[in-house]
């Protein structure tokens, strides 16, 4: 079976698999040159079977996301034949419009990971490339086509400030990103992105809304036990549960939709200058030998 689709997530996975939610086949981690994946599953939900991509080696939150090893979940995902990647995972509201249970289709990034490898090319400028488009434009019209079609609330675009975590961000760490331009903040989809250009890959992130950010009007008491120690309000917590629960439906959606159109982006291409320049082997593998 040829599958170039995959979903990346967090704990997500584990929660829906053991839920019942999604069907399929648990291939286990792949081992690569940069160390062993996360778990893989083969997803064979109709309309169409996809990858779904544990973030996380082991059970649940078992990862710091700085200790994530993304080198090897993408490597993986490559090796198995995947062209586009859709990435899913929480995030903080920084703008008022944007909601808990909201999506939001991520158009932007500030990486403020200090941490975290982000590059396959340590010891080489192949990494030289230039980050526009961040995302995969075709890719995240897809994924606005599918939430439209869905009716599932969503922001078609959102710059994301990616924080090192695990801690949650202090007030004047989200009055600063407010004012850099950030309206969702996440420990997640950095170095993702950039290691997907590396690799070639079609690559777009959802992220769906978990708590409000520490800003102005939303600063709520701390509540021992509570969603999030607060930041999350009780009403919210029916809501965000449909939209974790869509996951499935909405990876296998635009998986059928990327199998049904033709790739008319750029993304395949990014490399194309560092072939030309140190005459990179069109084998991708040979690019570490």
């Amino acid at each position: 079976m040829s599958v170039s689709v995959a979903c990346i997530a967090g704990e997500e996975v584990y929660r829906q698999w053991e839920a019942g939610h999604i069907a399929g086949e648990d291939l286990g981690p792949h081992d690569t040159p940069f160390g062993t994946s996360g778990n893989i599953f083969l997803v064979n939900e109709a309309p169409c079977p996809y990858y779904l991509l544990s973030r996380h080696q082991g059970n649940v939150g078992r990862t710091a996301p700085a200790k994530v090893n993304t080198r090897a979940n993408l490597y993986a995902l490559k090796d198995r034949g995947v062209t586009t990647v859709l990435a899913w995972g929480p995030g903080g509201a920084i703008t008022h419009t944007i909601a808990v249970g909201d999506l939001v289709i991520v158009n932007d990034v500030i990486d403020q990971t200090t941490q975290r490898t982000g590059t396959f090319f340590e010891d080489s400028a192949l990494g030289f490339l230039r980050q526009f488009p961040v995302f995969c434009p075709a890719l995240r019209r897809i994924c606005g086509q599918v939430l439209h079609e869905m009716k599932i609330v969503y922001h078609g675009a959102g710059t994301a400030a990616v924080r090192e975590g695990p801690r949650l961000e202090t007030p004047a760490e989200i009055r600063m990103l407010n004012t850099i331009g950030a309206e969702i903040v996440t420990h997640d989809f950095a170095p993702e992105v950039f290691l997907a250009r590396e690799l070639e890959l079609c690559y777009a992130a959802v992220c769906y809304i978990v708590n409000y950010a520490e800003t102005g009007s939303r600063h709520r008491p701390f509540v021992p036990g509570g969603l999030f120690s607060g930041l999350a309000p009780p009403n919210s917590r029916d809501r965000l549960a449909g939209t974790v629960g869509a996951m499935g439906r909405i990876a296998a959606t635009v998986a059928a939709a990327v199998e049904s159109a033709e790739r008319t982006c750029e993304c395949g291409k990014t490399m194309q200058t560092a072939r030309t320049k140190y005459n990179l082997s069109d084998d991708w593998h040979a690019w570490w030998a």
